[in-house]
């Protein structure tokens, strides 16, 4: 890319995402894969602004608070996610490392794009595809809580004890809540205290953002089985139009999984797996993932913006500008 169109590139990306006349550049130095980045990138982020100017800004509707997600265009590669945490203990900017890449595969498939993990060739299908590539645009955030959400458990039936390791030991799992999701029991880490999050496209607040041209509409998967029927029959009582979304794709969330279980990561069947070593190599089918240390902050953001009366928002670019961020240094060993 050419200098003076990476400019313009560049003000694009952060000017209008931004309350402030001159919001900070928030493209990383480096990306650190083998370990959790937050850390570092956060007091890089600090070092450049107090403010991100994202909380409390006119919205669709009345006052908004919003996270920014931006996603390289080669999704073999990590994003950045910021949003600004106002009071307490965690008060302050963040920044982490984030995924959007989607299904992927390391054989080529007809269709699909591509980018490189180290020396390793990953193919991933884009966008319009059932869990492609995340989908540029603006949604809107809630944690899917065991107090505000009835919660179903996908995969084999949940034992009383493992619903109650996962949910809390006073979940009542037939107990009737304003909101509903089914969602995967490895999106809630063994060491607990995260939680996933609703990643729901807002179709009235897309003007002006990468998402402004997504078609958007209705795309309702086929039931398989009376379970996924009933889900889906509870999904929509909870909410008509869930499975309306950019490109009919549907059943988002911002979530983590178990790669960092002490347990997992000693397990000798998994020995040697990528996951283990590089961030990038982890999975998304179509959603965003965070490593469970940044969850947990994210969950802190939007109970806290929430409970102030604002609409939370995440807005998800796409830029080329992180397509040859580097990785970090390994750290030094311990003494």
């Amino acid at each position: 890319m050419k200098p003076l169109s990476r400019l313009l590139t560049l003000a694009l990306l952060c000017l209008p995402a931004l309350a402030a006349a001159e919001g900070p550049d928030l493209l990383p130095a480096a990306i650190a894969y083998d370990r959790p980045a937050q850390p570092e990138l956060t007091a890089a982020l600090r070092l450049k602004t107090k403010t991100l100017g994202l909380n409390n800004a006119e919205g669709a509707g009345g006052p908004v608070s919003r996270a920014l997600l931006l996603l390289p265009n080669d999704r073999a590669r990590a994003g950045v996610i910021n949003f600004e945490i106002e009071a307490g203990t965690h008060a302050g900017v963040y920044q982490c490392e984030a995924l959007g890449r989607g299904i992927t595969s390391t054989t080529p498939v007809d269709g699909w794009q591509w980018g490189k993990i180290g020396t390793t060739t990953i193919f991933y299908a884009a966008e319009d595809v059932t869990d492609g590539a995340t989908v540029p645009g603006v949604y809107d955030l809630r944690n899917i809580s065991p107090e505000t959400y009835q919660i179903a458990l996908l995969g084999k039936a949940a034992s009383p004890e493992e619903t109650a390791a996962i949910l809390g030991p006073g979940y009542k799992p037939g107990e009737k809540k304003k909101f509903f999701s089914a969602v995967w029991r490895s999106w809630y880490p063994e060491t607990g205290g995260v939680m996933p999050v609703d990643l729901m496209w807002a179709a009235d607040s897309q003007k002006g953002s990468q998402g402004e041209e997504t078609p958007y509409f209705e795309r309702r998967p086929k039931a398989e089985g009376a379970a996924s029927a009933a889900r889906q029959a509870n999904q929509l009582a909870h909410n008509p139009k869930y499975y309306f979304g950019p490109h009919g794709r549907a059943g988002f969330a911002v979530h983590s999984d178990r790669w960092e279980d002490p347990a997992r990561r000693a397990d000798p069947a998994v020995a040697g797996r990528p996951e283990l070593a590089d961030f990038r190599w982890r999975d998304t089918n179509g959603c965003v993932k965070l490593r469970p240390g940044c969850l947990a902050l994210f969950n802190e953001f939007i109970t806290e913006q929430g409970a102030l009366g604002r609409r939370v928002q995440l807005e998800i670019r796409g830029t080329d500008l992180l397509d040859e961020t580097p990785a970090a240094p390994p750290l030094p060993p311990a003494k």
